[in-house]
């Protein structure tokens, strides 16, 4: 069930010092008195350990969700920003630029990038 070299190589991978940090508690102490170690770890985040070394960290759900939220924020923010653009390109006015577009020839097409340019050099 359990493989030597497996079980030795986790023991030489160095302990993050934000692990060592916390309260922790043996596997075995979990399994055997879930109901304390729960209490424990209800007032903050607590590392269970195997072997010595930090494997899990269980903590209050409240946190959990604070910590989901923080991790989410940006991507949230990109989608809202995403959407808006999105909105911007549906009305009316973008729509008829994107026709005017799909309708312009080359020479009108070189035109309009010239116009950019000089627009983006002043």
């Amino acid at each position: 069930m359990y493989n030597i070299a497996n079980i030795m190589n986790a023991l030489t991978v160095p302990i993050d010092p934000i692990l060592s940090e916390l309260p922790s508690v043996d596997a075995s102490t979990v399994k055997n008195r879930y109901r304390d170690v729960a209490a424990l770890a209800a007032k903050g985040a607590l590392a269970i350990n195997r072997y010595s070394r930090p494997e899990l960290v269980i903590m209050p759900a409240a946190e959990y969700v604070r910590l989901e939220k923080a991790l989410r924020a940006p991507l949230d923010q990109l989608a809202g920003e995403f959407d808006g653009l999105v909105a911007k390109m549906q009305a009316s006015e973008s729509k008829q630029a994107v026709q005017a577009l799909f309708r312009a020839n080359p020479a009108d097409l070189g035109q309009a990038a010239v116009k950019a340019v000089v627009a983006n050099a002043s």
